[in-house]
């Protein structure tokens, strides 16, 4: 029986032999960079959210962390592990030669955590790389084959941007990709309860898998409707959505639970969904972009922010129309092209959310990583707009502060590196001018990455990629 049940496990985590190198590299990479890179400026809430929870605050104890509650939760029992070897006020050093630094650019804490604690925080996320690797190798080799399963795994688990964002940002959004993912991939199976927990957990993480949900339960609702008139109990067509909604209720409830141990907390949400900055990889970026181009700042102009702000106001309303269009299209399309249609629409949902909503920061672009590899399988055109944003998400970060400033702890903690050698270097590159900025280093990396999300909206003959692609392959060899 236990042997069974291990079989079944090593099955489940480890479906393909010929992939152990892969999953060999994979880990060495992200357990080499983990301990000695973070960003600060995002790190210390996480670790203030961790300590709180420890002392039996729970995670909103000094109002630090303002994320849903569920990475919390997950990194509960790493903490107290973590706790029995070390103490968690030995977890974090504060630098005062870094205050300089967080005045002049506000993205630098002086507060800079501890090898041991970045490796163990960030072990769940290095986790959740290789289960969306698992679980992509899974689907495509449903839809497709193995080879092709193999390829997908490789280009998400040896992808450096997928690696910079869990193991040297740190940033906790790939346990909410993988909860997208697994959500698709039983509405693919036809387990409506499961695709409702996994999007109702994921909000739990992040709010944007909310997305995902109204276009699942969309297509459900939908489905029900168009076999109105055939003979089948109204009753069992509706067992559908009803076991969706029920399975992301139950997936969602750490939220309420939160907000009735803390009534609090809501103050504190409101205040960071008005939050109104604005920009990154997305069309306000590029408005940005050119004001740094002829304006020499990146502020934006009072009519140009107003217009950001009505835009953005009404994006629900965008993404709930593409939804309703979307589910049309697949609903009138053969029933052997509802699944390709699915994978297309979530993938289109979190494109269109990415290029409207008022802050696509780099890492974001991971909502749409896996989707957009999933499509490649139908069109190959989609590996190459996975390449491009994949480039852009590393190169954007970078910018931002100079790859200096991810390398705080190992010059804090092992002198390697001295930390005002780094202080300045960030000072520096942020204060420089124009194109030679921070704003004007993330130029080219915005108009690339809003570029190659705008191609994935395309049908494939319209992709000006694609048809370059086929004039050069077309025209003659010259003698």
């Amino acid at each position: 029986m236990s042997d069974n049940l291990v079989h079944k496990i090593k099955g489940v985590l480890f479906p393909d032999r010929m992939l152990l190198w892969a999953i060999i590299a994979g880990f060495a990479i992200r357990i080499a960079v983990a301990p000695w890179t973070s960003w600060t400026y995002d790190t210390y809430p996480f670790y203030q959210g961790i300590v709180d929870q420890l002392a039996g605050l729970g995670p909103y104890g000094h109002m630090v962390y303002s994320y849903p509650p569920a990475f919390n939760f997950i990194e509960y029992p790493f903490s107290i592990i973590l706790s029995w070897f070390s103490d968690p006020t030995q977890w974090v050093t504060f630098v005062p030669s870094m205050v300089e630094v967080g005045r002049v650019t506000n993205m630098v804490v002086p507060t800079v955590t501890s090898p041991g604690f970045n490796l163990t925080y960030k072990l769940p996320l290095i986790l959740a790389d290789y289960l969306c690797a698992v679980l992509l190798y899974r689907f495509v080799r449903k839809i497709r084959d193995e080879g092709s399963g193999r390829r997908v795994f490789i280009l998400w688990f040896l992808n450096p941007f997928v690696i910079f964002v869990s193991s040297i940002y740190g940033n906790f959004d790939v346990l909410a990709v993988f909860l997208t993912l697994l959500a698709l991939y039983a509405m693919y199976s036809r387990r409506y309860l499961s695709a409702g927990l996994a999007v109702g957990l994921g909000v739990s993480i992040k709010l944007y898998p909310l997305y995902l949900g109204l276009f699942c339960f969309a297509y459900l609702v939908g489905h029900v409707i168009m076999n109105l008139g055939t003979r089948d109990d109204l009753m069992d067509r509706l067992k559908s959505p009803i076991k969706f909604i029920a399975g992301a209720i139950g997936g969602a409830s750490s939220i309420v639970i939160s907000i009735l141990l803390n009534p609090s907390l809501m103050v504190f949400i409101n205040g960071r969904m008005s939050n109104n900055d604005m920009g990154g990889v997305n069309i306000w970026g590029l408005l940005r972009t050119g004001n740094v181009l002829f304006n020499e700042t990146s502020a934006l102009p009072q009519d140009e922010f107003t217009l950001v702000n009505t835009v953005t106001s009404y994006l629900m309303f965008l993404i709930l129309f593409l939804i309703l269009l979307r589910v049309f299209i697949m609903l009138r399309s053969s029933h052997e092209r509802h699944e390709e249609q699915m994978i297309f629409g979530s993938m289109s949902v979190f494109v269109v959310l990415l290029l409207f909503q008022p802050v696509t920061h780099a890492h974001y672009l991971l909502w749409a990583l896996p989707f957009l590899l999933l499509c490649s399988v139908y069109q190959h055109r989609f590996e190459h707009i996975v390449f491009a944003l994949s480039v852009v998400g590393v190169v954007f970060w970078l910018a931002l502060q100079s790859y200096m400033a991810f390398l705080y702890p190992l010059s804090v903690y092992t002198g390697v590196v001295p930390t005002d050698m780094i202080n300045q270097v960030v000072v520096d590159y942020y204060t420089g001018l124009k194109v030679t900025s921070a704003e004007g280093a993330r130029i080219i990396p915005t108009i690339i990455g809003v570029g190659a999300l705008v191609f994935a909206l395309l049908p494939e003959k319209l992709d000006p990629a694609k048809r370059l692609m086929t004039f050069l392959r077309g025209r003659p060899h010259e003698e």
